[in-house]
Parts: C-alpha cells; structure tokens; sequence
C-alpha cells in the first residue's frame, strides 16, 4: 500500500516519499495509462500513437521512457491524457496520487491552463500557491518546492523537460525505483539522461518535419545574415553538458560590431510585411538586448521593440509578454527567458543574434515561432549568429537518436541521428535565404558545379564557404574590414559627394551598395584625406555606368 505517514517520517529524521510496490512495473505502468471511456481528451492523431508508443515501453518492461516530443506537439495534453487516465483506473483508491514535474514557474502557469480547459481535477504544490489540496489525485509540482518536502508519495510521475537532470530528482528517481517515471523533452540530448537508476528508453513517434507535412507546425523559411567570429572566445560549461560561449563575453564582442546591429534592423524590415510581423529576438546579453532595443527604435523611429529579462519584476514581466502579443510592441528582445515554456502562438519572426553550441539551447529558440497560428501562412528566421551553418542543418531534421549514458566522453550531436553525407547549409547569395542542394528554392539562382553541396568533412565545408563567398564580392569586402576602415570608405563617399555637389543620400546608397549594408553606426563625418580603396572603388562603377550608357 501507499505509505503516507509523515509523522513517522519525521520521527526517524528521514523524507517519506513512498510508494506502491504490489504490481510488477512493467503490467502496472501500461495499465496505469490505458484509455478509458470516462476521461475525454480528444488527441491528435500524433499524439495518440505517442501514447500508445509509451505504452507499449512500460509493456516491455521499461521503467522509465523518455517521449521525445518536438515544440508543439502538444506535450502537456499528453501528460494530461496520461494523468486523468491513471487517476481515473485507480478512482477506487483515494490515496492514489498522479504527479506532473514542472521546472519554471511560466511553465507552470501554462501547466494548469492547459488541466483547466481539459476539466481536470488538480492541485498546484508551488511555494505558497492557494490551489494546493493534498487530497486531490492529480498534483502539478513545481520541481523546487517538491525537493522541500519532508512528506510527498505518488504512484506514477511525469516529468516535463526532463533534459534538465536536477540532482533532487534524480536521486528521486533511484530512489523510487517502482513506480512509473514518464520524461517529455523536446531535446533529450542532456548528458548522462541513461545513467544507472535513470530513463532507459527513447521514444520517437514523430518529427518536426512530420508535423509541418501534417498542418500541425508552422512551414518555416531560413535567410542567413551577418554575424560576429566567435573564434577565440571563452566558454563556460553547461548543466546539460558540454559547453557553450560565454554570453558576457559574446554580447561584448557583438556590442562592438555596430554594423551588425544595423544589419539585425534592416533584416527584420525587409520581412516584417510593413511593420506588422511579430518578432521574438534572442540575443547573448542583457546588455545586448537592450542596446538592440535601442538600436530598432531609432532607426525605426518608433517604440517597436521592447526588452525583457528575469530580472524583471513578476508583474512587469507580465505586462510585457501582454502587451506584445496584443502587438503593441511588435518585436520582444530578451537573452535566455523565453527559451521554453512561452507560447505566443502568433510570432511570426526569430531574429537569431545568439551564437551557440548547444543544439538543446538553439532548438528550443526556433520553436518558438513553428505553432500554428489563424493567418499565419509562414515562419521567418533571421540567422544572424551563424548557427545554421555551425549545425549544417535546419532544426527540423534534427532528431533524436539515442540517450547519452555518461560512460563516454560526451557529444551532443552524437544523441541525434545524422545521415552519412549531410547536405551543407549556406545562406544563398542572391537571395539570402538558407539553401541546400545546388538550386535555391526561394528565387531559383543556381550554384556553380563546382562548389559542393554535401559535406564529407569539416574541410569541405569551408571550400562551400570560400566559394560561396566569392559571388558577392560586396560582403568580401564588408567582412576584411574593420570598423574604423568602414568609417573611412563612408567618410570618402561624403567627401566625393561634396565636390561632386551630390544629393545628401548619394553616399549612403552608394555604401549600401558596395558594402551590402547600410553605414549604420558610422558618422556622417565628411574625409580630410579620401581612402584610396574607396576613390579606385568609384571609380570603376563610374566607368561600368559609362559602359552600360553607351550600349
């Protein structure tokens, strides 16, 4: 029988977290969440074959599965569906509890919307939160305020972006090693998730690229813009493995690079449809996200843009996410705080300006703008930290292959499946947009044979680079030069533009054009002595104008 005696458990000075041992888990935790008539949760087709997946897994003896379940497939209606079953086969039993882990208090709140419009009986074990009612089978618990108490039993659990491995939990986990453990991520790519006492299935029924083909996830178009060489930067470890820049010193390094702020800007212009997309920015910084607020509402001449961070207090946090999904903002900038667990269903836009080397980290990004929306026809993510091409693939057709055990040196890239000769990404150079293969699907430009569009290594994708590079011959000479070089070309056009008596935006048009950017950040500084580079410069397209003149 469930044991629930938390006097006695304070008695003997130890945490009573108990629980039923009269079944074999592998006959118990399939019939804990076989469909029964009484519960009525309609599920997608997806999700239900995800159901019976995680059935059969505790059917064939395993003890804890991890459903690896993409951005939007609807997680929490399955941890619902699966929850309200257990309950209602065991309503015989009024001890029997059901318990839903979730990590962040946003996600919390989203928990229990989602129980609420399913008619759920629950409570919230949260700190101080009023809805708490020990008596009700079904406990949503915040992970924090359940490794705080001294008396908790439950009979099944599921554990909701279990990538994150707390340590409370998974001594938990060996701990309560009868009972049914259910994880749900979106990337289960953490290190050591296969660890002894730990989950011990993959569960893959779908993929991002099914659920765009079925109308369930957003179709999403990919423009690579410029971005900063992280080269040489420091890195800090990560809770989940590996390691990854270190924000502090990446948002320095960006916050140095004005042009690429400039850049982020007109990006978003160019596919806002006038002004009226929503976009979500990630950025490595507080400080850049803030100075990227500043940045969109100047040039825009504006307050488009507004920051938001963890810092912030609760209720102004909540302001703003109102205020922009109502669209009085129309671009959200923050660093790491709506990673997971904020569903807009109506962004539009990522404006990619967050350099990483965590797939977990740039997955959960992108997801953010694949849900489904009424009059959203498509997604658009600005890539300007060159993550595309450091992953060489689109996040949809990352998949997970395997759990890592933390009995080898860890690799994230090898806990997704990759096929032998992957297809290089590489942003098109007419177009812009992300591209694999020879012909661009987006304006039908067409590579060169010989550059090549599959990658055998990592030496082969930097030929594709260098290549690519070579068609524009604008952006060569925009990334060879500094931003003090950049000053002096633009100061040389205004000096040209001076004698010559030219209109005012001559210079800036004529920048943009041999630089493939605006001369955002620069000053409108006229030269005392003109860059020869620049004068030899305007001087060849005066004679290419003279030719195409007298044809």
């Amino acid at each position: 029988m469930l044991v629930k005696d938390a006097k006695r458990g304070k008695r003997q000075g130890m945490t009573m977290w108990a629980f039923r041992q009269d079944l074999s888990i592998a006959s118990r935790g399939s019939q804990l969440i076989d469909a029964v008539a009484p519960v009525s949760i309609e599920l997608r087709p997806h999700q239900k074959t995800a159901v019976d997946a995680l059935r059969a897994s505790l059917r064939s003896g395993h003890k804890r599965p991890v459903l690896a379940a993409p951005c939007s497939m609807g997680k929490t209606h399955i941890a619902a569906y699966i929850l309200m079953n257990a309950v209602e086969k065991n309503k015989h039993n009024p001890d029997y509890r059901a318990v839903f882990f979730v990590d962040r208090l946003k996600l919390l709140s989203q928990t229990t919307d989602v129980f609420d419009s399913l008619g759920a009986s629950y409570s919230v074990m949260q700190g101080d939160d009023p809805r708490y009612d020990p008596s009700k089978p079904i406990q949503i618990v915040s992970i924090q305020t359940a490794l705080r108490r001294k008396s908790f039993g439950f009979d099944i659990a599921v554990v909701d972006e279990c990538h994150t491995l707390y340590k409370g939990v998974t001594e938990l986990m060996r701990r309560l090693n009868g009972i049914p453990w259910i994880g749900l991520s979106a990337t289960p790519y953490a290190k050591s998730m296969s660890a002894e006492g730990l989950y011990d299935d993959l569960i893959v029924t779908c993929t991002p690229r099914d659920l765009i083909s079925d109308g369930w996830l957003t179709k999403t178009e990919y423009y690579v813009g410029r971005s900063v060489d992280a080269s040489g930067l420091k890195t800090k470890a990560l809770s989940t493995g590996g390691s990854d820049y270190d924000p502090k010193a990446l948002g320095e390094k960006m916050l140095d690079d004005d042009t690429l702020a400039g850049d982020i800007v007109q990006n978003y212009v160019k596919h806002s449809n006038g002004l009226t997309r929503r976009a979500l920015c990630f950025a490595p910084s507080i400080a850049y996200s803030k100075s990227l607020v500043e940045r969109f509402n100047s040039e825009i001449g504006s307050e488009i843009a507004v920051h938001v961070d963890g810092y912030m207090d609760r209720e102004l946090q909540n302001y703003i996410f109102e205020d922009f999904k109502r669209g009085d903002y129309k671009i959200l900038v923050n660093s790491k705080l709506t990673n997971t667990g904020f569903d807009d269903t109506g962004i539009e836009i990522i404006i990619d300006a967050y350099k990483t080397k965590s797939r977990i980290a740039w997955i959960q990004r992108i997801g953010r703008c694949w849900r489904i929306h009424p009059g959203k026809e498509k997604a658009t993510v600005l890539d300007h930290a060159g993550n595309l091409q450091h992953f060489n693939s689109f996040p949809e057709d990352i998949i997970p292959h395997e759990l890592d055990s933390g009995d080898r040196r860890f690799d994230e890239k090898k806990q997704t499946k990759q096929e032998e000769r992957e297809p290089i990404v590489r942003p098109c150079p007419v177009c812009r947009s992300a591209m694999t293969g020879r012909r661009c699907k987006a304006c039908g430009h067409v590579l060169p044979s010989d550059v090549p569009v599959l990658k055998d290594n990592g030496e082969m994708l930097v030929k594709a680079e260098k290549a690519a590079s070579k068609l524009t011959s604008a952006a060569v000479r925009r990334e060879k030069m500094s931003k003090t070089g950049k000053q002096a070309w633009y100061s040389t056009l205004l000096l040209y533009a001076k004698q010559k008596n030219y209109k005012h935006g001559w210079a800036y048009w004529k920048y943009k054009e041999s630089m493939d950017c605006s001369p955002s950040g620069l000053r409108q500084v006229v030269a005392k002595e003109p860059l020869k580079e620049a004068l030899k410069w305007i001087q060849s397209e005066n004679i290419r104008y003279s030719h195409r003149r007298d044809k």
